[in-house]
């Protein structure tokens, strides 16, 4: 499995704030079968929301069921012609994120406490 969660806020001018996100996760086998299944969001400054979930499954035959509703209304549920694409091994785990992120090389070790 692999996933991927991520999110941001943003002060606006007038003192409001903006939210967003997007996760998704991918589950699939050595035959190259699974699904994906992920989710979009934002928040607004009055609180108004909004949200895209989706899913798409992968059965090697060549083609994929796509899938999706949001909160606006839209919906889908399709067959695809399509060839399946997924990495079999993380390519890009903590030790990447550490050296490629100054604030995270900013934080210090943790101090343990003496017992």
């Amino acid at each position: 499995m692999k996933y991927t969660d991520k999110w941001a806020e943003r002060s606006e001018y007038g003192g409001g704030w903006t939210k967003w996100g997007d996760k998704w996760d991918e589950r699939f086998d050595q035959q190259g079968c699974g699904k994906k299944q992920g989710e979009t969001w934002w928040e607004g400054q009055q609180g108004e929301r909004w949200n895209r979930t989706w899913g798409e499954g992968h059965n090697g035959t060549g083609w994929v069921h796509k899938y999706g509703k949001s909160s606006s209304g839209e919906h889908w549920d399709t067959h695809e012609q399509q060839d399946t694409w997924y990495e079999r091994q993380p390519h890009y785990g903590f030790r990447e994120c550490f050296d490629s992120s100054l604030e995270l090389r900013r934080v210090g070790k943790k101090k343990r406490k003496k017992l």
